[in-house]
């Protein structure tokens, strides 16, 4: 009898306990800190549920996550597995990421397995919401959160001050205040999507 992957995803999590991936690609130093527990990643190593995850000057790091999700850090990056949590049987499930500073690329895995839950990537000036995608996000500049939507179904970005989509690949947008309404998506020039890829490019 075959079991559908959407059913196998969930069963992997639960089977691997806290480990959710691991490292696939790592170029300088990174590190996931658990508490006041800092452990150096190198090839193969396994991401945790709750890691924070932290890039050097100069690194990269690509994760592939139990459910295929590829997640590519820039340097200089933290960000949090907050949750990653996917749908068992008649339950939903969540992803949970916490952006504080830095860039990443993300193509999502078996999305179907959420069960409808969200997948989510928290900053400080707004969340971002996917669909099943791949896309950029991360502060060109310490003051301006950009995303860019490469391909898939889409993004969306909220914040207190509203709520904008990206549904067209290669459109994108700047968010500079926490508070202010998300400006509706804009197609990025070839130099600002440059921008963007050199921060998560292995070398």
């Amino acid at each position: 009898m075959l079991v559908p992957l959407a059913d196998l995803v969930p069963m992997a999590l639960a089977a691997g306990g806290d480990n959710l991936g691991h490292v696939s690609r790592v170029q300088g130093s990174a590190f996931a800190r658990q508490g006041r527990e800092l452990r150096p990643l190198a090839l193969h190593s396994s991401v945790k549920r709750t890691d924070t995850l932290l890039t050097t000057v100069g690194a990269r790091l690509e994760l592939t996550m139990l459910d295929e999700t590829k997640l590519t850090l820039g340097a200089e990056t933290e960000l949090v597995l907050e949750r990653y949590d996917l749908g068992r049987q008649q339950g939903v499930g969540a992803v949970l990421l916490k952006l504080t500073k830095g860039a990443f690329r993300l193509a999502t895995g078996e999305i179907s397995a959420l069960r409808g839950g969200p997948f989510e990537v928290s900053t400080p000036l707004g969340v971002i919401g996917i669909r099943g995608t791949e896309f950029w996000g991360g502060f060109l500049s310490a003051e301006e959160l950009s995303v860019l939507l490469i391909s898939g179904k889409g993004v969306y970005i909220k914040n207190d001050g509203g709520k904008t989509e990206i549904l067209k690949p290669l459109e994108g947008v700047t968010l500079r205040s926490a508070t202010a309404p998300p400006p509706a998506p804009t197609l990025w020039s070839p130099d600002k999507r440059e921008r963007a890829f050199r921060t998560v490019e292995f070398d």
